[in-house]
């Protein structure tokens, strides 16, 4: 049974504003019986295509609304994994005591941007010093444990002390993707050199971390291109195959990063939204970029990451800006 994943942005609404959000509306969310209603939308599409379903719940800040729970007890009540991508700011004992009943919660993602100061210019201060509280919270209800690092101009120089800090920490495990400029934010993307040099760094400590038997962090390398220094992780984009998300407004996207309006779910279901969609159908056939033809990769890849080249170029069908292969 292929597993899809759901992004579902169930909120709008944030306690920090940090720097390179993408988001940029703070509207009203939708009342708990249209957020159901999605849920069971949501179920349909996944039954009707023999998927197993996971939903990752994020905003926003998640924590702040209302309902977030209720859709946990939905997705126990059938079965459903999920995962809550946050800024860890909310997860204080309370809460996160509560968080440990659901058997179905596979892992809490937070972010880390870098060492402390730099954290703290991007999310506010003393928003490092939360995060890395809200970690050894988790660890203590046996709550499985992620650190995403996105790297952007400012922070890319920092990855290796960013592991150091997850490492001592024994967070269970750390992924690193490219910051993609949704906006105006187009002077943080990285170099194809730059980014090279994180493939590098990220490669290595990945190969220390697994011959390290005190290492209690695995260190991921299944984003796009980092299998480029010989990682076995090759990453292919998912965006509007096994991969939806849903905005807090309920507008459906085939990826946050890749932001091609499909349709409401308000209006219409996921899964007919799904099933007459150019934009999906496109994506369902997974091309290869004319550039990548002569990539001995090129089937596995098939371009890098769509997000990225629909952002500079407005076409997610060209090769990776950052492919040096």
């Amino acid at each position: 049974m292929k597993k899809h994943v759901l992004q579902w942005h169930i909120t709008h609404k944030c306690n920090l504003r940090c720097l390179h959000c993408y988001q940029e509306e703070y509207d009203e969310d939708l009342n708990r019986k249209s957020l159901e209603e999605i849920f069971y939308q949501y179920l349909e599409f996944i039954q009707h295509y023999n998927y197993k379903g996971h939903i990752n719940f994020t905003g926003g800040e998640p924590f702040v609304s209302s309902d977030i729970f209720c859709m946990f007890d939905l997705c126990e009540r059938f079965d459903i994994s999920f995962g809550i991508l946050t800024n860890g700011t909310m997860l204080n004992e309370e809460l996160t005591g509560n968080l440990k009943k659901y058997q179905k919660l596979s892992f809490v993602q937070i972010s880390m941007d870098g060492k402390k100061e730099t954290h703290n210019h991007i999310r506010g201060e003393g928003n490092f010093e939360k995060s890395l509280e809200a970690f050894k919270t988790l660890k203590k209800h046996h709550i499985q444990t992620m650190a995403a690092f996105t790297c952007h101009k400012e922070n890319y120089q920092e990855l290796e002390k960013v592991i150091r800090i997850v490492e001592k920490n024994k967070i269970d495990r750390f992924w690193v993707d490219r910051l993609i400029p949704i906006g105006n934010n187009k002077e943080q993307i990285l170099t194809t050199e730059e980014y090279r040099n994180v493939i590098k760094m990220l490669t290595k400590e990945q190969k220390k971390a697994k011959k390290n038997p005190f290492c209690k962090t695995t260190i991921h390398t299944n984003r796009a291109l980092q299998f480029c220094e010989g990682s076995n992780e090759i990453y292919q984009c998912s965006a509007g195959v096994e991969l939806l998300t849903i905005l807090a407004d309920g507008t459906l996207l085939p990826c946050r990063r890749l932001p091609i309006p499909v349709g409401s779910v308000l209006e219409n279901s996921i899964l007919g939204l799904y099933q007459n969609s150019p934009v999906i159908k496109n994506l369902q056939k997974k091309e290869i970029p004319e550039e990548c033809n002569q990539c001995l990769k090129a089937e596995l890849c098939r371009g890098g990451a769509k997000c990225l080249s629909y952002a500079l170029y407005q076409d997610y069908n060209r090769k990776d800006e950052n492919c040096y292969t």
